[in-house]
């Protein structure tokens, strides 16, 4: 675990897994503090002993999605608010049995904005990656993304996950982030903040350019979308760090409870 300040009241528990990570964010207000993620179990158990250590109380849990490693140490946290997409139980249901232990109890319906301390945050529904899938902007300086775009802790692209909603929908979600992205940090849920704006605007025209080869041609492969446009990204052919993931499979079959037998897993 790598503690990473944006900011003397904003950080980053950052936890690499090879490499891949996943990073829960801290918000502080005093001695308490809202969370953005809470990855699995196993991390934000270590996250929650340091809070105490530092004599921070968790109020607030907001999830930019509701698939697993984003919220399943929800249960360890107790009378605490959780703010997610009304869509949220829609995906919970095809992971969880006992999904019921992590639903939000504050719903985003379709935009919200609230004030904490000296924080603004202004949370909007992004469907591109998941239907529960949120975009938030603190301090209209940092945008946390969740996994409408991914990347390794090298900075490199992971090829965009749209398996649940499919490429029409995630070229919305990348439009929408293109609209808004001004100045703002990227803030991804999996790899490193990233301040680089010409990187960040040529990935995401690579990222459209990927999504509408795809829903031109869903039964193309990987490797015939790299010949036609010699556009890379990581996993996209099974290259990956963590799990056995094969993305762009997962894309074309475009069945979320297909994926929940086949792909990642997590505790019931």
């Amino acid at each position: 675990m790598k503690i990473i300040n944006l900011e003397k009241d904003i950080f980053i528990y950052h936890f690499e897994i090879g490499k891949f990570s996943l990073n829960i964010f801290v918000i502080q207000h005093k001695d308490t503090c809202t969370i953005i993620e809470t990855a699995f179990e196993k991390q934000f158990s270590q996250v929650i002993e340091d809070l105490e250590k530092k004599g921070l109380k968790i109020i607030r849990v907001i999830g930019t999605h509701f698939h697993p490693d984003h919220i399943h140490g929800l249960p360890l946290v107790k009378d605490v608010e959780i703010i997610g997409s009304i869509h949220s139980e829609e995906t919970l249901k095809y992971f969880f049995k006992n999904y019921h232990k992590y639903l939000p109890n504050k719903l985003v319906e379709d935009d919200l904005t609230f004030n904490f301390g000296r924080h603004t945050f202004n949370i909007e529904l992004c469907q591109g990656h998941s239907i529960s899938g949120l975009l938030i902007t603190l301090n209209s300086k940092y945008l946390f993304v969740g996994d409408e775009l991914v990347y390794e802790n090298n900075g490199d692209s992971v090829i965009p996950i749209c398996f649940e909603r499919g490429p029409d929908v995630m070229i919305d979600s990348i439009n929408k982030i293109m609209s808004i992205i001004d100045s703002k940090v990227i803030v991804p849920t999996h790899g490193l903040p990233i301040y680089d704006k010409e990187f960040i605007n040529k990935d995401l025209h690579n990222r459209l350019a990927y999504l509408k080869y795809l829903s031109k041609k869903r039964t193309a492969t990987y490797e015939d979308f790299v010949k036609d446009t010699n556009i890379t990204f990581r996993w996209g052919d099974g290259d990956v760090s963590w799990g056995d993931s094969y993305w762009h499979l997962y894309n074309q079959i475009g069945d979320l409870k297909w994926v929940g037998e086949h792909g990642f897993k997590a505790s019931q």
